[in-house]
């Protein structure tokens, strides 16, 4: 694939699970172990939706569409105990591979601003060698306003030392898109790992 395109920017901003990494299936693999504990279908597509969204306020809405009477915190924290566990199944998708590559090899720089938690954050880049193209990241405790809030990404340009208008943002959620509009970054759609330069969603 022809990366020359990225050449446009001084700077790549990457949401991390299922733009980066194929990860969003064990997300939603979790969840739904912790739904089946309590009696809960929760919808893949409801997850998916949720892509983005930090896994405490998900408990929040859990816990209160369902009526349970388990904290948000005991439900985020069984989530990410079984979510930890299939960590070290975790791949970086092959294109995202080559882009990584490419950039590097080109002095572009690049961080990654997620929704995720530090800790799973520094497990992943353990885990897989993300740490070999990127070592900065802004994570869920970083910022109080979430996706489709812009600040994940606004501190991320800002670790970088880039205005908002010298970075593309690389994001496979609906709620990390708005983010990056919101923020007035152009943003290049990822879907299963897979996007295409040529259909990046420029700032109006």
């Amino acid at each position: 694939m022809d990366f020359d395109r990225i050449l446009n920017y001084s700077g790549i901003i990457f949401d991390l699970d299922g733009t980066l990494i194929d990860s969003m299936k064990y997300h939603i693999r979790s969840w739904q172990l912790v739904g089946k504990k309590y009696g809960i279908d929760l919808k893949t597509e409801y997850l998916q939706a949720h892509g983005g969204v930090p896994s405490f306020k998900i408990a929040q809405e859990v816990v209160s569409a369902y009526h349970l009477t388990e904290s948000p915190k005991s439900l985020a924290d069984q989530k990410t105990e079984y979510y930890v566990g299939f960590i070290p199944q975790i791949e970086i998708y092959p294109m995202a591979r080559q882009l990584l590559e490419f950039s590097k090899s080109k002095n572009i720089k690049m961080i990654i601003a997620t929704g995720t938690l530090r800790s799973n954050v520094e497990r992943i880049m353990a885990l897989t060698d993300l740490g070999n193209y990127i070592d900065d990241f802004v994570s869920s405790e970083d910022v109080s306003n979430h996706k489709p809030h812009p600040d994940t990404f606004l501190v991320a340009a800002q670790k970088i030392g880039l205005r908002n208008s010298d970075c593309v943002v690389f994001e496979d959620a609906p709620l990390g898109i708005q983010a990056a509009k919101n923020g007035l970054f152009d943003c290049c759609v990822v879907k299963d790992g897979v996007f295409d330069l040529n259909a990046i969603i420029k700032t109006p």
